[in-house]
């Protein structure tokens, strides 16, 4: 049996978010705290397999999915994507944060090598923007 999917927070989100949810009793550690800090998308997908374990990128890059669709499949790399439409009554930093906290038991139940978009008011299949 694989054990639970670590969260992995992108460079684009603040690293703190992993801490936090650390003390929430989620698996996460963030990109940086990895030693995989300054990688480009497709080496970071390169990397992460190699932890030995299942994993979730979470990250505020809403064209990730669309720019590296192959390079996602061929790592089986599960993305969890941040909707960058925030509601006004939040910064952009607690908009992120909010969005994280409220679904992160969900992104770690995402099947693997799926892409999944995520806001305040719920989650589904990522597609592109329009579709």
């Amino acid at each position: 049996m694989l054990p639970p999917p670590e969260l992995v927070i992108d460079e684009c989100l603040d690293k703190r978010l992993a801490h936090e949810l650390r003390l929430r009793g989620r698996l996460a550690q963030s990109v940086s705290a990895l030693g995989l800090r300054g990688l480009d998308d497709p080496a970071l997908f390169q990397e992460l397999p190699k932890l030995g374990h299942p994993y979730v990128i979470v990250t505020a890059d809403t064209a990730m999915p669309r720019d590296w669709p192959s390079e996602i499949e061929a790592a089986g790399t599960t993305v969890a994507v941040i909707d960058s439409r925030r509601s006004d009554e939040f910064l952009e930093s607690q908009w992120y944060r909010d969005v994280v906290h409220r679904w992160a038991h969900v992104m770690r139940a995402q099947p693997q090598g799926s892409a999944h978009r995520y806001s305040a008011r719920g989650h589904r299949p990522w597609r592109p923007k329009g579709h």
